[in-house]
Order: structure tokens, then sequence, then C-alpha cells
């Protein structure tokens, strides 16, 4: 999510030449307008009289607010992320379904993590891209992409849950690693292509932002706004139609005191979480300020325009956060990462998180199977009683 800039691009009529004026100084002569088409937050006509957008001015002390931020989310994330990337492909084993999703969550996070160094150079020289127009394009790329395919792969991770506690017979519900390897090659595939339009976006020169109020509208630029907008509710709608879901499902079979459903209710709890304090408060500075602009009123875009723009440090918090999502959502991984920071002895017990999520049928038949048993161990041992006492 990058900062939202408010340009007028109407550009200045040329004056029309003055005549001979002997009796005036050149003094009294009109001053010839300045070159640049951009104005100031304060200039609201254009030389024609016409309506100008307003032009709020970068602010200095959001610069130097979100700098050192994103220098601390760079570290916590790069360590967060590279440890559960060692966990997961390394320590863990077999991998399951859920697993395949939380490692394409990992890789969303480092399409972040490298780009946030760029970033952080960026606002030190007061939002001056010096790359070049090539390697502002592929940072944009790569940022929209992670934002995309964090909200994506959140999404997929609660509908799995979904599907494990209330479509529990579900051919989905059973479908092997490599299947969900394929679904997560498709939504990836997918995000690439939902962001390609970044590499023909129009981007003011000299700086690298993807999101501009004001500027020429494109075919571009207003699917950029739209994706903007539809990657935030739509998800929502989903994750929370998981929520309701299972929620109603444990409440009606009677599955609280099952590991697996309590763990299901963990885990959406905190995909909620993620997802509301990443990507909720710039979705709502951003629809203040696009209400804002098209009220033209231009103190409150400014303002807005600068909370919108300090709300990328909660945006790109998903790279920290994401790791503790994994704890929630994996015992193994929790089970790994205190074993590494020697919290414990080591992990114990199948590393797969989904042996807990059986079928009503299946734990009924084992059930059944338990009290057979011991009802014949008591049996034998009331047999093997009486022959020692006899």
């Amino acid at each position: 999510m990058q900062h939202m800039e408010f340009h007028n691009q109407s550009a200045p009529s040329a004056l029309p030449a003055l005549p001979s004026l002997p009796s005036l100084s050149p003094s009294t002569l009109p001053s010839t307008l300045p070159p640049t088409p951009f104005f100031t937050h304060s200039a609201l006509t254009t030389t024609l009289g016409s309506p100008a957008s307003c032009d709020p001015a970068s602010s200095s002390w959001v610069s130097a607010f979100l700098a050192p931020v994103l220098g601390v989310e760079f570290i916590l994330g790069l360590v967060g992320n590279g440890l559960a990337f060692f966990i997961f492909c390394v320590r863990t084993r077999p991998w399951s379904s859920n697993v395949v999703f939380l490692v394409s969550l990992v890789f969303a996070d480092f399409l972040l993590i490298i780009n946030l160094p760029l970033r952080m150079d960026y606002y030190l020289h007061n939002e001056t891209w010096p790359l070049g127009d090539v390697a502002c394009r592929i940072n944009l790329f790569m940022l929209s992409a992670n934002r995309t395919a964090s909200v994506v792969f959140l999404t997929a991770i609660a509908l799995n849950r979904y599907l494990k506690v209330v479509r529990p017979h579900h051919a989905l519900s059973r479908a092997s690693v490599r299947a969900a390897a394929w679904v997560a090659g498709g939504l990836w595939g997918s995000i690439l292509l939902l962001n390609g339009h970044l590499f023909v976006i129009a981007i003011p020169r000299k700086s690298c932002l993807s999101y501009q109020l004001g500027m020429n509208s494109s075919a571009s630029t207003r699917w950029h706004s739209a994706l903007y907008l539809l990657e935030f509710f739509l998800p929502l709608a989903l994750i929370l139609f998981a929520v309701v879901s299972i929620q109603q499902t444990i409440r009606c079979r009677g599955l609280g005191r099952q590991a697996g459903p309590r763990r299901a209710k963990r885990v959406l709890a905190a995909v909620v979480a993620v997802y509301t304090i990443c990507f909720l408060p710039s979705i709502v500075f951003g629809m203040a300020a696009i209400v804002a602009f098209h009220l033209k009123a231009c103190p409150a875009l400014n303002i807005c325009s600068q909370l919108f723009h300090s709300s990328l440090a909660f945006t790109y918090l998903n790279s920290v956060l994401d790791p503790v999502l994994y704890c929630f959502s994996s015992p193994s991984f929790l089970r790994h990462c205190r074993a590494l920071l020697g919290l414990s002895q080591g992990s114990q017990g199948p590393d797969s998180d989904e042996n807990s999520y059986q079928p009503p049928s299946r734990l009924q038949e084992a059930s059944r199977a338990s009290r057979k048993a011991g009802t014949v161990g008591m049996l034998q041992a009331e047999g093997s009683l009486e022959v020692s006492l006899e």
C-alpha cells in the first residue's frame, strides 16, 4: 500500500500577448505564471478560474516516523519468518494441507521483507526514488503482491479450518498435500496476474507511489483502486463466514472439548486480529481521503492523506505478526520453535496438526473401540483374579 498524493493535472494555458503600453513601467506588468503544473494545497483555482484539485504537500514527520518503524519491522520480520521457513521446510514432517498454505504465507512475507530497505531509503531521502523507473515498478509490484498474497492465504487458512470442522466428510477437507500445493500454485498465479498492471501504471517522476488521486484516470489506475478495496472486503466476508460457521458447529455438535475445534477457534481469532490490525487502518483513511478529495475539503484531505501514509506501518506489520499466527495454527510449529529457543526438550508426537480433526463417525468408532477394549481388559482381570484366589 503506497502513499496517496493529489496532483492537479490541468496545465495552465499560455497568457495572451499584452499590447505595448509605454506609459506603464515594467514593474506594473502582470508576472508570468510558473511553468510547473503542480500547485500547493492553498491554490484552489486554475488560471482559467476552474476548480483545481487539492495538492497536500508531503509531511516531513510522516517520513521521519516511517523510516525507523520500517527498520524495526524489517529486523523482526526477517528473524520471525526466517525461523518459520526453517521449521516448516527442515523440521516439519510430514506436511499437511495447512502447512502448504502457511509456507505460502511465509513466501508472501519475504516479498515484503526484501523490499523494506528500499522503502526505508525512500523515506530517508524525503520520498525521492533514486533507482530509476524499472526498479520502482518492481518494488511496487512486490509490495502489492505481498498485500494480495497475505489476504489470500490468510483466507485460505481460515477456509481450511472451516472445512476441517464444519465439513469434515467433504472431499476438499481430505485433500492431499499435492492437491493443496496445486491450489496454492494457482493462487500464486492469480496474485501475480492481478498485480501485473503496476508495470504500466502512471507513476509521478522522482517518486515511487502507486496510489495517486487527481492524476489522469486510466484503466490501470481504476483497477488498482478497485483491487485495493476488493482484496479487503471480499476476504473479510469469507473469514467472518468461517468464524460464524465454526462457532455454530461447535455449539450444535457439542465439540467444545475436542482439541481440533478449539484450535480452529484460536486460529480464526488470530486471523481476524492480524487482518484487522494490519489492513483496516489503511482502508479507513484511504476511503476518507477519497471522500475529502471529491468534496474538495482540502484541510481534511491533508490530514487524511498523512494518516493514510502513516498507516503503511500497520500494513507492513503483517510480516511481523504472521509468525505469531503460525504458533496458533500449527502445534508442531510451536513445539519446534520452543525447542530451538531452548524452552523445551523437543517435539513429541507427530508433526501433522490435522490428526485431531476427525469426523464424528470416526470419533464414535474410536470411542466404541476403546470401551470394548476396556471391557475385555476388565473381564481378563477378573478371570486372572479368580484363578489367583483359587
